[in-house]
C-alpha cells in the first residue's frame, strides 16, 4: 500500500491547516511564502502560527485512521507513506514513522538559513528562543577554519524546517529518489487521503502511480477520500472516491 495524505487527516485531531490561518488580513499563501523572512512583523507572524500548529499537534490524540495506517504498517502492508502534513503527528506511530515521507517539512526541527544541511530538533517551548538565533553548526565550522588559517565564511540563522511557498525542497532529492522507487515496485493499493493534492509534483506522481500499478495488476486498488473533490485529469479515473471524512 502507498498512502498519500494531507491536511484533513489533520484537522480531525484537532490540528490547523494552513487554511484556517486565511481569516486573518494575510491569505494564507501571503503568510506562508519564504519572503515572510524578508519583513520582522511577518516572520513573527509566521512563527507563531507554526509554535500554534506545533503545540496542538503535540497535544492531539490519534485518529481513527492513524490507528488504521499503524496496523497495516506494523503487519507490514505500507511501502510508503507521503504526507504534506508538518505537523510530525507520525512520530507517535512507530511503524508508520518508519515508512513516512515528509513531503514539506517538519514544525519540530529547525535548519540553517545559509546551509540547510545543518538541522536541529527542537521542542515546541524551546521554539521561540532558538528561532533566528545564529547557526551553531556554521560557528562551529568557523572557529576551525580559523585554526586553519582559513578565510571567514558567512554565518546563517536558524529557520523554521518547513518548506514554504515560494522556495524550493531542501529535500528534493531524496523526496524524487522515494518516488521513483516506487514508481519501479508492483503496488497493490494507492490511498490518498485529506487532500486535494494541489501540488503539482505530487499531483503528477499520484497519476503516474496509479497508471503504472493498473496494467500490471488488475487488483490494484485506487481509493481517494476527501470533503472536497480531487484536483486530477478528467481522464483520470478512480476505482473509488469518497466525499466525506477520513475517520
Amino acid at each position: 500500500i502507498v498512502i498519500i495524505s494531507g491536511a484533513g487527516i489533520s484537522t480531525n485531531a484537532g490540528v490547523d491547516d494552513f487554511r484556517s490561518f486565511s481569516r486573518t488580513k494575510m491569505s494564507s499563501r501571503n503568510l506562508f511564502h519564504s519572503s515572510a523572512y524578508c519583513i520582522p512583523e511577518r516572520a513573527t507572524q509566521l512563527h507563531n502560527q507554526l509554535l500554534t500548529i506545533y503545540k496542538s499537534a503535540s497535544t492531539s490524540d490519534p485518529t481513527s485512521f492513524d490507528g488504521l495506517m499503524e496496523e497495516w504498517a506494523q503487519c507490514g502492508r505500507v511501502r510508503r507513506h507521503y504526507t504534506q502534513n508538518i505537523d510530525c503527528r507520525s512520530d507517535r506511530l512507530p511503524s508508520l514513522s518508519k515508512r513516512t515521507v515528509m513531503l514539506h517539512g517538519r514544525v519540530d526541527t529547525l535548519r540553517c538559513s545559509i546551509r540547510p544541511q545543518h538541522t536541529f530538533r527542537i521542542t515546541a517551548e524551546s521554539f521561540p528562543q532558538r528561532v533566528n538565533e545564529r547557526c551553531p553548526m556554521c560557528e562551529k565550522e568557523q572557529k576551525q577554519r580559523e585554526l586553519e588559517g582559513k578565510r571567514r565564511r558567512s554565518t546563517g540563522s536558524l529557520r523554521s524546517n518547513v518548506l514554504l511557498y515560494g522556495e524550493c525542497n531542501p529535500d528534493e532529492s531524496e523526496i524524487l529518489a522515494a518516488f521513483n522507487n516506487d514508481l519501479h515496485q508492483p503496488v497493490d493499493a494507492v490511498i490518498i487521503v485529506g487532500t486535494r493534492l494541489e501540488i503539482g509534483d505530487l499531483r503528477d506522481f499520484v497519476e503516474k502511480l496509479c497508471e503504472k500499478a493498473k496494467p500490471g495488476n488488475r487488483e490494484c486498488l485506487t481509493v481517494w477520500v476527501n470533503r472536497e473533490p480531487p484536483k486530477l485529469r478528467e481522464d483520470f479515473e478512480i476505482d473509488y472516491l469518497f466525499l466525506g471524512d477520513c475517520d
